[in-house]
């Protein structure tokens, strides 16, 4: 094994594309059939998964208004592919010839899920309604409410207009049925198909408005007429979403069930009394009048108990949206340690064999070498999980997960740090093959080490701090010194680990037979302390804020 780099343990290229983030509404074919075929079903994710099928599936039979689902986890830990991909499933959309929830079913290797998913096909037709709250191109301001943009965006997808008023219009039309005679007069009077031009709104308010007035000049004696009246339109309630998905589904998909699927709305609604209700009203509505027949899940970072009990609120309707969610998935740690050892470090046969002897070898002074004390209980060090996450180890994954969120909550970071920079699937991906890291072509033995994480996160770090490590090299003469601060720097993002000198070191250690670093990490701490470059205070070492230099 001597001879061995890294990259020669793997089962997998490890330089394939990995998207940074799941974009939810991505229409992509391809893109979409290599998530699915790559999704990584844990059982935790999976237990959680029958649970929603299974009460999805009994609806016709037994309706009811429990029609909604939270679905919550840390930056990174898969809640929009869950909620994504069991969306695309539910609908059952084809994806290059081959039904998602085929797909996925397959992926999970569960015949439970397939006579479920299966079931769901042939007797739950389902339309899936599926955007990002935060990014949606259809969202104009940021106050607009939930319920509208539920609405415009279920309009569109109907093949109504985006625009409201122009949406108003075509239902209106259509109910009377005079949809057919206004396109032609639309296509008379402009000289093309009014499908293609209405996606111009300000352009086809006006040539609408025209439209009305030649074909009813004693309702609308003017050519502005129409597009006056329109103005005085009333806002949408989360009523009339429910009434008019009801009606128009009925309309323009017969016997299908709707499915809303939205991503980030814990970010959306968060601390905004408001938007909660809205949210509360939206659900109440749907499950109401819907009686099953229209079902929303949502994303969040946040599990609903933390959203609800962070308002300083105290309303009985607040209260009341905790139950109008009797379906909550939660995505854990342990699910995202199990995705990034199966999708990026999931080994070959061989690899194993020779992982396994190499742990075994050195299994005691590794253990010692790399043991954090923390607040908090870190996963256990065992020959399966060495080598299922190898050269990354299993209190790594935690820690890179602590880092991450850190770094996205930090005072002046942009909300989409985590997003923009890498998953925690993606940061190990780059550890293994990023220039500057290159972890793929080291010897095997070789571990993963946080200086290394903090090379691949630095963008996201405060400048100033950044510029102070960057200057480490010219001012304090150690070899350890820099990577030294460079750990103090990202364990500052970790509450429940101490900064002491046997925690960086450990943070530090660089491969499998390794002496320990402590002696070295101490001496460059003094280093560093002489420079003024680290104080030590609660917690353990820091890195001193401009303020305190």
């Amino acid at each position: 094994m001597a001879d061995k780099t890294i990259q020669d343990l793997f089962a997998n290229d490890i330089s394939r594309r990995i998207e940074e983030v799941i974009k939810v509404d991505q229409a992509d074919e391809e893109i979409i059939r290599e998530e699915l075929r790559e999704y990584v079903v844990t059982d935790s994710i999976n237990e959680q998964m029958v649970e929603i099928l299974e009460n999805y599936a009994e609806t016709p039979n037994k309706p009811h208004d429990g029609i909604a689902i939270w679905v919550s986890g840390f930056f990174g830990s898969g809640k929009s592919s869950f909620a994504k991909y069991l969306g695309l499933a539910l609908e059952n959309r084809p994806i290059l010839g081959e039904g998602a929830g085929d797909i996925l079913g397959k992926r999970t290797g569960d015949s439970k899920v397939q006579v479920l998913l299966n079931n769901i096909g042939e007797n739950i037709p389902t339309d899936a309604v599926i955007f990002d709250v935060s990014t949606d191109r259809g969202i104009r301001t940021g106050n607009q409410t939930l319920t509208e943009i539920m609405y415009r965006l279920f309009l569109e997808s109907l093949g109504y207009s985006r625009d409201l008023d122009l949406a108003e219009l075509e239902i209106t039309l259509e109910e009377s049925g005079r949809l057919d005679g206004f396109k032609a007069k639309y296509k008379e009077v402009f000289d093309h198909d009014w499908d293609e031009g209405k996606g111009l709104i300000a352009i086809a308010v006006q040539q609408a408005s025209r439209v009305m007035h030649e074909l009813e000049p004693q309702t609308y004696p003017d050519a502005d007429s129409w597009r006056e009246s329109a103005m005085k339109r009333a806002d949408v309630t989360p009523g009339t979403l429910a009434e008019r998905g009801m009606e128009l589904m009925s309309r323009r998909n017969p016997g299908k069930t709707l499915l809303f699927v939205i991503d980030e709305v814990g970010q959306f609604v968060a601390r905004d009394v408001q938007k909660m209700l809205d949210l509360q009203a939206v659900v109440q509505n749907l499950g109401r009048i819907g009686r099953g027949k229209m079902w929303i899940m949502v994303t969040s970072q946040e599990k609903l108990t933390e959203l609800v009990d962070g308002l300083d609120d105290t309303r009985v309707e607040l209260a009341r949206l905790m139950d109008r969610f009797p379906l909550q998935v939660h995505l854990e740690p342990a699910d995202i340690s199990e995705v990034t050892s199966k999708r990026v470090l999931s080994k070959n046969a061989p690899a194993e064999k020779d992982l396994r002897e190499l742990f075994s070898e050195h299994r005691g002074r590794l253990t010692d070498n790399t043991r954090l004390t923390a607040d908090i209980k870190l996963p256990e060090l065992t020959t399966q999980s060495f080598v299922d996450l190898y050269p990354l180890l299993p209190y790594q994954i935690d820690l890179v997960i602590q880092i991450v969120s850190g770094l996205r909550t930090q005072g002046g970071a942009s909300k989409h740090v985590g997003g923009a920079a890498r998953t925690i699937i993606k940061l190990a991906q780059q550890l293994l093959i990023h220039p500057a890291v290159d972890l793929a072509n080291a010897p095997v033995g070789t571990l993963a080490r946080a200086d290394q994480v903090y090379d691949l996160v630095s963008g996201n770090i405060v400048s100033e701090i950044r510029g102070k490590i960057d200057d480490i090299g010219k001012k304090v003469d150690h070899p350890l010194a820099q990577p030294v601060a460079k750990a103090i720097c990202l364990l500052q993002y970790v509450l429940s680990i101490h900064r002491t000198p046997e925690n960086i070191a450990a943070a530090l250690h660089p491969a499998v037979d390794a002496d320990s670093r402590l002696s070295e990490v101490k001496a460059a701490l003094e280093a560093l302390e002489r420079a003024l470059m680290v104080r030590r205070g609660e917690g353990g070492y820091r890195i001193p804020t401009p303020a305190e230099d």
